[in-house]
């Protein structure tokens, strides 16, 4: 009997206290509400903020890296010569025209001289053929006028044919001669030529001996070795950043490349760089990656002392600005039917369903729902149920910039 009545009185302490816990969990959980909901209860302070219309930046991030918007190359035009003096390295910026490297000219030069002498030799062998072929037109025309003499005579009968024959034959034998100096002029001209041309080619391959840059720019590669025989095939002996241009190749889905057009901002970030380099949309790719998706957008940089070719590299294009309805990104919540705002209508609140868009930075875009000048709490947490009445605290973003 005395057990029963012990616990009895256990589980009587035990609910009291269950009891006693009850309420003071319930008088302790949220103090505000429970003054709201007092009859005659004193509105809660909550902060406000307005619906106002800022400048929205819509941005697209992108990656890629940095390459050379033209690249030329200078290899050797002229086949088994060693690379006997470099004049450029890897870095340096050079003119238009600069000699970066020569090669041995030893056996051209000796070429040049054998042509020299065998020019020398046709212009000899051409003022000979010259001066025979004068004598020979002169041999010609004194056959011909003595023929012609002969003809005359021969008409009154004073020559035999015999002797006319003889005559005619002569003159046959000048004309021939004649012409077969002539000829042998021709063929001493021609090898002249050939001389002369010969000499041009042994000149151009010497000039060629010197490589030179194509245009002004900075070297990006070298594979020019000294003392090593350079050959008109294999790799490109120099590289080089044409005028040092350097330009962001970016990586753009397929998705959104109908919104990137020529001349559109972009931000550059470089690694090691604080600060963005501004450029702009120079070329849309107007092809597509068949395995990536991806299409190329090359973006034109101004100069910049960290820019090197190969570079990885992150951008943001801007695709477009306008105009748009803001709030604090704190006063938008998210539920499974929606997003809503609180929004404070004569100090009263109300559950508003809107449609936002871009966020930027602590502010996000409404589409639909709100209009301009509207006040929304700014914590959509705060401890206020639709139908309360609240004390405003108005903490506005005057109108500006959201990006």
């Amino acid at each position: 009997m005395l057990a029963v009545t012990v616990c009895v009185y256990i589980f009587a302490v035990i609910g009291a206290g269950r009891q006693q816990a009850e309420a003071v969990a319930t008088q302790i959980s949220d103090p505000r509400r429970d003054a709201a909901e007092r009859p005659g209860a004193a509105p809660i302070a909550t902060t406000l903020a307005r619906a106002v219309r800022h400048s929205i930046t819509e941005t697209l991030a992108v990656t890629g890296s940095l390459v050379a918007r033209e690249e030329d190359v200078v290899g050797a035009e002229v086949d088994g010569l060693r690379i006997v003096e470099m004049l450029a390295d890897v870095g340096d910026r050079v003119e238009e025209g600069q000699v970066l490297a020569r090669l041995d000219s030893t056996m051209l030069r000796t070429q040049l001289a054998q042509n020299t002498a065998m020019i020398a030799i046709t212009q000899a062998s051409v003022a000979q053929m010259n001066a025979s072929l004068t004598e020979m037109q002169a041999n010609e025309a004194e056959a011909a006028e003595t023929l012609k003499r002969t003809q005359t005579l021969n008409a009154t009968g004073a020559i035999s044919p015999a002797h006319l024959l003889t005559r005619e034959t002569q003159a046959k034998v000048a004309a021939a001669k004649s012409a077969a100096a002539a000829e042998n002029l021709r063929m001493a001209e021609a090898q002249e030529a050939f001389a002369e041309a010969q000499r041009g080619e042994i000149e151009l391959k010497i000039a060629r001996t010197e490589l030179k840059a194509p245009s002004a720019g900075i070297i990006s590669h070298r594979a020019a070795r000294l003392g090593a025989v350079a050959g008109t095939g294999g790799e490109p002996l120099f590289r080089l950043v044409r005028n040092g241009q350097i330009e962001f190749d970016a990586e753009v889905p397929e998705t959104v490349l109908p919104q990137i057009e020529p001349s559109q901002d972009v931000e550059v970030w470089l690694p090691g760089v604080s600060e963005a380099v501004i450029g702009h949309v120079r070329l849309v790719d107007p092809t597509v990656d068949k395995s990536s998706r991806l299409g190329r957008v090359a973006v034109a940089l101004p100069p910049h002392t960290a820019m090197r070719a190969g570079v990885f590299a992150r951008g943001s294009i801007t695709i477009g600005k306008r105009q748009a309805i803001t709030v604090p990104l704190s006063a938008v919540s998210f539920s499974k039917n929606g997003t809503y705002v609180q929004l404070a209508t004569n100090d009263v609140v109300e559950i508003r369903n809107v449609q936002t868009g871009l966020k930027r930075g602590t502010r996000v875009e409404i589409v639909d729902g709100l209009i301009e000048g509207q006040e929304v709490v700014v914590r959509a947490a705060a401890f206020v149920r639709p139908g309360e009445r609240i004390l405003p605290v108005r903490s506005d973003a005057g109108p500006g910039r959201a990006d």
